[in-house]
């Protein structure tokens, strides 16, 4: 962005410390020091937080156009609304009775000229002085997380500048964690570490510390112990979200029409769509329900089975469970997809790009097919063994004989050593079933997964509450073990 342009916009919001800093960048990169000394006094705690954690530059850019995107929409808005009062102003005057009469033309037409002079943008007035006797209002403050790609050309900017242009006043901090980049995809973990903390202030105040050494050149601090904690429940989180957003949309894909609560999408074998559930499940329902439902109208029409609209409108679907999540919507908001890379063993859980577990695994070589499926029946303990060839979780694939399952011959994991169905260990078996619902597709090929290290910690599986009788004794499963 042109330095004209941040002059603009400094010239209509001059509170906006980051706009005179990065006015104070673009003069200290044309050489006018004393223009960039001036924007940076003016920039205050700003300059001071900026200039020691030395944020990459392509973090400016973003921002820079940010600012002029947001300015432009609200010249938009200023100059709707002023035509907007300009006709009412004309309609008023056109009706209204002669100017000498009491409550006449004078008084209305000095109102809305008011309304024109000063209707720029509530959102950046400042806020006025507290009346005698009025009682102040509690500042609510509140911790809110992301997520974005961090190494390589990636260094977070696009989350920070998001960060930013939503922030005002109250008391926020907002955590951007950070997610390893490989190839096209980006790596989720439990534990991503801390790569920046944003903070506003109850005066809307911005302060900001990097956390990265790699990114800010610096010894930085260590990240509290508390905002640990708390990024480790916000991923956990994301991952039940991620969970049970899919299953509602394959019950829907199923049943043409949309679940009434959880309890729907986690019944016995054979309608066990959920593995597992928990009581966090059933919190964050209406409201992921209520997004399903808006996704499903907007992209592919709505269908009930009988034509009608099925929407919910209860105040706890209007409840903001995502309220600690940039945005207020689910960090990973693709459903749940399964890829399986013959070439190097790996089968990923993913959404979107983002790869949420990868394990190694057990496969057949050229007896392992090739294409797309998805998970039919989910089996606990197939043909009535824990420790049999199929191990304790059994997912067919499709109306084939092949399944990802466990096994009792774990050290064939890694290897070709299967008929065709793809062999996993106990514990990543047991948690891909909780996380992968009834209905998530597969997808089997080469070549299509980068090397990384394959499944998490014990302390930071996926673990939730078993769904009762989902085994199946009324058939003998024949998978191409």
């Amino acid at each position: 962005m042109q330095n004209t342009d941040l002059r603009s916009y400094v010239k209509k919001h001059p509170d906006n410390k980051m706009a005179w800093y990065l006015l104070g960048k673009e003069y200290l990169g044309e050489g006018q020091e004393a223009k960039a000394n001036y924007c940076f006094q003016q920039a205050g705690e700003v300059y001071e937080a900026f200039e020691r954690s030395k944020a990459p530059a392509d973090i400016w850019m973003d921002y820079q156009e940010k600012l002029v995107e947001v300015s432009e929409q609200k010249e938009k808005k200023r100059r709707k609304r002023k035509m907007w009062l300009t006709l009412l102003m004309f309609l008023l005057l056109a009706g209204l009775p002669p100017a000498d009469a009491p409550g006449g033309k004078h008084e209305v037409a000095d109102a809305l000229s008011a309304a024109l002079e000063t209707e720029d943008d509530a959102s950046d007035a400042q806020p006025v002085k507290e009346e005698r006797g009025a009682s102040k209002a509690p500042v609510e403050q509140s911790n809110v997380f992301t997520a974005a790609a961090f190494g390589g050309k990636n260094d977070g900017g696009a989350a920070l500048a998001a960060v930013w242009s939503i922030s005002g006043t109250g008391v926020h901090t907002t955590a951007v964690l950070g997610m390893q980049a490989s190839d096209k995809w980006l790596v989720w973990k439990r534990d991503m570490p801390v790569k920046y903390i944003v903070q506003t202030n109850s005066k809307g105040k911005l302060t900001a510390q990097s956390y990265d050494a790699k990114q800010c050149n610096c010894k930085p601090p260590e990240a509290s112990s508390k905002i640990k904690r708390l990024g480790l429940a916000w991923t956990s989180k994301q991952e039940t979200a991620a969970v049970l957003s899919s299953a509602i949309i394959s019950y829907h894909k199923q049943h043409k029409t949309w679940p009434k609560s959880v309890t729907a999408l986690a019944q016995p074998f054979p309608n066990n769509i959920l593995g597992e559930t928990s009581a966090e499940m059933s919190e964050m329902f209406p409201a992921l329900l209520a997004m399903s439902q808006a996704k499903v109208q907007a992209g592919e029409g709505s269908s009930t089975g009988d034509g009608k609209t099925q929407v919910v409108e209860t105040s706890e679907a209007k409840k903001a469970p995502f309220a600690d999540t940039l945005g207020g919507q689910p960090f990973l908001e693709k459903p749940l997809e399964i890829i399986i890379d013959k070439s190097n063993h790996r089968l990923a859980l993913i959404s979107g790009s983002t790869i949420v577990r990868m394990y190694e695994v057990g496969l057949g070589g050229k007896r392992t097919p090739e294409g797309s499926y998805v998970i039919a029946d989910k089996v606990v303990n197939p043909n009535g063994h824990a420790n049999g060839e199929f191990g304790s979780r059994g997912m067919q694939l499709s109306n084939t004989n092949y399944a990802i399952h466990g096994t009792n011959e774990p050290d064939s994991i890694g290897l070709d050593e299967s008929l065709g169905c793809v062999r996993m260990s106990k514990a990543d078996v047991e948690e891909l079933f909780a996380l992968a619902p009834q209905g998530t597709p597969v997808r089997i090929g080469k070549d299509l997964l980068p090397e990384l290290t394959p499944a998490p910690q014990a302390e930071q599986r996926y673990k939730y509450k078993l769904v009762p009788q989902q085994n199946n004794p009324n058939k003998t499963y024949h998978w191409l073990n």
